[in-house]
């Protein structure tokens, strides 16, 4: 396990994370991990052809970049 601290953060953000993850009795580490795989899932899903999720991604600025 490593530790991560956020400096900065949109207002409101960081408390709808914490009740996010307590509402599921689950603690801020697992709840980003959990949404690192929700994200990995969709960003596939976008990529393979689902046009809609890849608009939604773009415009989130998710989508998939090259390194």
């Amino acid at each position: 396990m490593a530790a991560m601290n956020i400096r900065v953060i949109e207002d409101g953000a960081a408390e709808r994370i914490k009740l996010a993850a307590e509402a599921r009795g689950i603690t801020l580490g697992e709840f980003m991990a959990r949404l690192i795989a929700l994200h990995e899932a969709m960003r596939a899903r976008a990529d393979a052809g689902d046009d809609g999720l890849q608009e939604e991604m773009k415009a989130l600025g998710l989508e998939t970049v090259q390194r």
